[in-house]
């Protein structure tokens, strides 16, 4: 390699390492570290509202130039502090989701989803850890996410019209989130009779269908049918399982709650008795059958524990000499009647606290 090729290959090497720190620099001066009541109080500073109404025209939206026009200046703003900008293009991303897709450029949607949000604050949690305040990426996914639940609900109530139990079977295919929940939404607004047909539809593929429990648990809130919810204790799986045995809750009688909470105890999967455990004992702790019921419970292996923590929750004189005189035993199920009472202890030590 001659003189003047290393020469030349030095030059390169420094003008390289001499730019690089001023292009991250430039990327770190992109972002603001704030604290987040001085970030509040600056996008408060300025009247963000007349900058939302003015992107917000429906009559321009169509335009995709004009908006992202309208956007990048906004963004290049000198008179405003970085939040008040943001501020505003988070607020207009969000009042998307208030119009139809159509009403809205493709063009204006990719520039939204794509922003880098610059104005950072500490994590709530993670006080080293920086997020940004207005999450704009987040907010054009939620409005896509809307839009989309919004057209696949109306694609759910054609098809109800012509056939309600074709609707199971395109639910228990989809994978995607805003398809089944758009579905839901149609059932929800759908007349009784389709409603029943689709629950029919449901039990009868639900226990070799296990994705088909939030649809069998909609169905039943809707239609209170005992059967169902029996059903729902015995083959439903899942997240959506906890909060539709709580919302069940709501809309059944006292009784019927009681009732049911003995099928699962007896009859359910042990994950599913701890379930309905969990989501009816706070109605029925002062109810005496129901008391008996779980301090029975405590004996068994699988739920005993769930029982436990049950009982533990603001428990009344009786249920508390209940478990005392269990208490003074060595098995295990006097273990998890003084586990409950210290859990209860604990809790009124503590304030009520959980």
């Amino acid at each position: 390699m001659t003189l003047l090729r290393i020469h030349l290959l030095l030059s390169s090497l420094f003008l390289v390492c001499s730019f690089a720190p001023l292009a991250m620099a430039d990327d770190q001066a992109a972002s603001q570290r704030w604290d987040r009541s001085s970030a509040m109080a600056a996008a408060e500073s300025v009247n963000i509202g007349l900058a939302v109404y003015e992107l917000g025209d429906i009559s321009s939206l169509a335009d995709g130039k004009a908006t992202v026009s309208k956007l990048r200046n906004l963004e290049a703003r000198s008179d405003w502090p970085l939040p008040a900008r943001e501020a505003a293009i988070y607020q207009f991303t969000r009042s998307l989701a208030d119009l139809p897709r159509n009403a809205v450029a493709a063009e204006v949607m990719r520039h939204l989803q794509s922003y880098h949000a610059k104005t950072l604050v500490p994590h709530e949690e993670h006080h080293d850890s920086y997020i940004p305040l207005f999450n704009i990426r987040g907010a054009a996914a939620g409005v896509e996410n809307g839009w989309q639940r919004t057209e696949f609900a109306g694609e759910a109530a054609a098809l109800i019209e012509v056939e309600p139990a074709a609707l199971v079977s395109a639910f228990a295919r989809s994978t995607n989130h805003n398809q089944q929940s758009g579905y839901l939404d149609a059932l929800r607004y759908a007349h009784m009779a389709d409603v029943m047909a689709v629950q029919d539809a449901a039990l009868q593929s639900l226990e070799e269908k296990p994705g088909l429990t939030g649809m069998v648990a909609l169905t039943a809130e809707i239609t209170s049918d005992n059967y169902a919810i029996q059903q729902l204790l015995i083959n439903g799986r899942g997240a959506g399982l906890s909060a539709a045995l709580t919302q069940l809750d709501k809309q059944l009688q006292t009784t019927e709650t009681a009732e049911l909470l003995v099928f699962a105890i007896q009859q359910a999967p042990s994950s599913n008795a701890a379930l309905a455990i969990a989501a009816w004992w706070p109605r029925l702790k002062h109810n005496a059958a129901t008391r008996d019921l779980l301090i029975d419970a405590l004996a068994d292996p699988e739920l005993g524990a769930s029982a436990a923590l049950a009982l533990a929750q603001e428990p009344d004189i009786q249920t508390i000499r209940d478990l005392q005189n269990i208490a003074l035993g060595d098995s295990a199920t006097a273990r998890r009647a003084q586990m409950a009472l210290d859990i209860n202890r604990a809790r009124l030590i503590g304030g009520g606290q959980p």
